[in-house]
């Protein structure tokens, strides 16, 4: 029995003296939500962009869907908030299909440095 506290003590000790220095913090809900509200944005945009009709677009202005894809990947998060928030700000009815086609086709455009509309999107250089 001594043995085997002998053991424990001295396995215990080494653990806590090999595991160094942790510090844990308290990570806010309002910090995860963020993350979670950049990645939905996010997501949204690519599936708009693998839309039948938005890829036959971008393929019309000479832009392959992956280019867009990636170039959206390549935006930092408040870049794809603000072009969320403008499609989602878009006028409802039957018109909105087209508004949606035409604000991402443009921010795809401003990416690829062919015109500059949003001001908060920066062209991504090849």
């Amino acid at each position: 029995m001594k043995t085997i506290s002998k053991v424990l003590v001295t396995g215990l000790t080494a653990l806590v003296m090999m595991s160094g220095h942790v510090h844990a913090e308290a990570i806010s809900s309002d910090s995860v939500m963020q993350s979670q509200y950049a990645q939905y944005n996010k997501s949204q945009l690519i599936e708009m962009v693998n839309r039948e009709d938005v890829q036959n677009k971008l393929v019309s202005l000479g832009i392959s869907g992956d280019d867009a894809i990636a170039r959206i990947n390549g935006m930092t998060d408040s870049e794809i908030a603000q072009l969320n928030n403008d499609i989602n700000e878009a006028p409802a009815g039957g018109i909105v299909g087209a508004v949606l086609t035409v604000l991402a086709v443009i921010a795809i455009l401003d990416l690829a440095g062919v015109t500059d509309v949003y001001p908060f999107i920066r062209p991504i250089s090849n």
